[in-house]
């Protein structure tokens, strides 16, 4: 029986995932479905929750008009120190 990962670890995937595509470049944004699928994360509700952590934490922000995520500050440094 596998067990659902918690918000956190989806994301710290994420935000792992989207350093790598954006190779710890600041300012550079991705679409949120690319990332989700490098991260393997694939259901729609753990994309959300993932999106949600993530933010809350500080670590991304989305963009306002398209389906589109960006690390931040923090975020860069925390995947840094992954």
């Amino acid at each position: 029986m596998s067990s659902m990962p918690d918000d956190l670890e989806l994301a710290a995937r994420f935000v792992a995932a989207l350093f790598k595509a954006t190779h710890g470049r600041p300012g550079h944004f991705r679409h949120i479905d690319d990332v989700a699928a490098w991260a393997g994360i694939e259901a729609d509700a753990d994309v959300e929750r993932a999106l949600r952590a993530a933010e809350s934490a500080g670590f991304l922000v989305t963009h306002a008009h398209k389906p589109m995520a960006m690390l931040t500050e923090e975020g860069l440094d925390a995947a840094r120190s992954g």
